[in-house]
């Protein structure tokens, strides 16, 4: 709701932004660097600031809810469904197994599988770097999966 009420705001006087769809792996790219962002905000912000205005871990809207928030309005404006849905074929099954291959470090990390270093904890770490980066994918490749086999 709060995002709702700032972009109704705030979208009575911003000009509207133009520019096409980055390619698939550019967003990918833009996933890593949320995921440094998501990652500095869950480690760097002190554990007393992150229910600060009653946010359930400011990591997640400072590394996901803001940029895909933003991406959304950005993506609905200059119409990106179409590029999603003419993407190349490679460019799918691409973004599908990069999504598959997450499921299985995060099954990994889990199932303490990838603990080996010492005095090390894998588990925090991939769960502070996982998230956006997989979020990227994951979001294209669903869209486009649905558009394909049940909007087609």
């Amino acid at each position: 709701l709060n995002f709702t009420l700032i972009y109704a705001v705030i979208a009575q006087f911003a000009a509207p932004v133009k520019m096409n769809m980055p390619h698939p792996v550019i967003l990918l790219l833009f996933g890593a660097f949320l995921s440094a962002a998501f990652y500095g905000a869950a480690v760097g912000v002190p554990q007393k600031w992150q229910f600060l205005g009653n946010v359930v871990g400011w990591a997640y809207v400072i590394g996901l809810y803001i940029p895909f928030f933003t991406a959304g309005i950005v993506a609905g404006r200059n119409d990106w469904m179409k590029s999603v849905e003419e993407m190349e074929t490679w460019c799918v099954w691409m973004l599908r197994t990069i999504a598959v291959g997450f499921w299985v470090l995060i099954f990994c990390t889990v199932g303490g599988w990838l603990s080996f270093i010492p005095n090390f904890n894998v588990f925090i770490t991939a769960n502070y770097l996982i998230p956006p980066a997989y979020a990227v994918p994951m979001t294209l490749a669903l869209i486009q999966f649905f558009h394909q086999y049940f909007n087609g």
